[in-house]
């Protein structure tokens, strides 16, 4: 993160910004182990996709329609209470899911997960504006950047989470695990600096810098093809994951394939994340899109043809791992083309949609498996995300394997 112009010491700057990663690595965390845990406690309740479906939409629906609420609400609070009170909130909602699911059933679990996605919007939305009114406009697109790789960091170390405490103690432990991680990341924000809340006249607060990503996003037609690849691969994904947990379940297991795929899933992305970045600054994006996508059809394809716990861990390890792999490629496409001082809230814009595409896709996820089957939705799900990928294939031969090349080249 660039300097914060609000103080006025080396060592004022450091501590905020170091703060700042820390609650961004445990947010992530806590959101990426209770999202996991939640659809996962739902799956065991024999509610079918649907359920899993139903828990993945309540977390995503607020990130997804509530943005335009959030920005005017944070911009008039302040930051410190939202970010500390984000996390708290969500501690609270992964408590009442852990000690009350037994007997309330799926329905708590799904208004559990809508608290979850409330707070992740708020969260958000007070971390942009933090970006937007406290860092040099100059420093703005590196200091989302950096933002978002550590969100990453925190992703994965979730996922670890939910492989160590789902291996001891099923979904329940990966809740607690959650609300215990969301917990330490309410203490963490409540300790950043007062100056955190000051507002800066000549610097646009969120809701104004997500006008302005509005239209930078409408103007731009690399923006709109960044954003459209990651919004195909956000609803396969989100469909994947609303089918695939409810298949292993009556499959082969929870405990039994569930955990051995988290663990493939989570050692092929650390594994070959550096590969990814490296490969990532030198080939075409369109390839790398092509490839990603083509992962995420492969997922589907050996749920398809699986038969017992390897089949099972491939098939759920490679849908994790493609959606990783995408998350890389889109962030860095999307820093090229909005490497401007309006990133944060282009970034901020870009999550919302994606958003929207996760809970069609979630919806269209459990639709699909109720009414044709699972095999056939697996099927469905392969055929999106490999026709997809075809697109961005032809597209790139036809614009001559341009696709994001020449605003890479001019970024350099």
């Amino acid at each position: 993160m660039g300097r914060f112009v609000t103080h006025h010491t080396t060592a004022d700057t450091a501590r905020e910004r170091a703060r700042m990663w820390r609650l961004q690595r445990l947010f992530a965390a806590a959101l990426t182990c209770g999202s996991i845990g939640a659809v996962w406690l739902a799956a065991t309740m024999g509610t079918g996709a649907a359920g899993a479906a139903a828990v993945i939409v309540a977390g995503l629906a607020p990130v997804a329609v509530a943005l335009p609420i959030a920005a005017p609400l944070v911009a008039r609070a302040r930051r410190r209470a939202v970010l500390w009170g984000s996390p708290a909130a969500m501690c609270a909602a992964f408590a009442a899911c852990l000690l009350a699911a037994g007997t309330s059933g799926v329905a708590l679990v799904v208004a559990c997960a809508a608290v979850v996605g409330v707070a992740r919007t708020l969260f958000d939305a007070a971390t942009t504006d933090t970006l937007q009114q406290l860092v040099p406009a100059e420093r703005r697109p590196d200091s989302a950047h950096a933002l978002t790789q550590q969100f990453g960091a925190g992703s994965a170390l979730g996922g670890a989470g939910t492989l160590l405490a789902g291996l001891v103690a099923g979904p329940q432990g990966a809740i607690a695990l959650a609300a215990l991680l969301a917990g330490a990341a309410a203490v963490v924000a409540a300790r950043h600096h007062p100056d955190m809340d000051l507002r800066i006249d000549h610097q646009p607060a969120v809701a104004a810098a997500l006008r302005g990503a509005a239209g930078t996003i409408a103007s731009d037609r690399l923006l709109r093809r960044v954003l459209a690849a990651g919004a195909w691969s956000a609803g396969v994904g989100a469909a994947q994951g609303a089918v695939l947990i409810v298949w292993l379940k009556d499959g082969v297991g929870l405990r039994g394939a569930l955990v051995p795929a988290l663990m493939a899933g989570f050692v092929a992305v650390r594994l070959s994340r550096p590969l990814v970045r490296r490969i990532a600054g030198r080939a075409r994006m369109a390839s790398l899109l092509t490839l990603a996508l083509s992962v995420q059809a492969a997922a589907s394809v050996a749920a398809w043809s699986a038969d017992g716990t390897l089949g099972a861990s491939a098939a759920y390890g490679l849908s994790l791992a493609a959606g990783a792999f995408l998350a890389i490629l889109v962030t860095r496409a999307l820093r090229l083309a909005a490497g401007h001082d309006l990133a944060p809230a282009v970034g901020l814009a870009a999550g919302s949609a994606w958003a929207t595409a996760g809970c069609a896709g979630a919806v269209a996820g459990g639709v699909l498996s109720a009414t044709a089957g699972m095999a056939a939705t697996h099927l469905v799900l392969a055929a999106v995300a490999g026709s997809v990928a075809a697109g961005v294939a032809a597209r790139a031969a036809v614009w001559g394997g341009g696709f994001l090349l020449q605003r890479a080249g001019g970024g350099r």
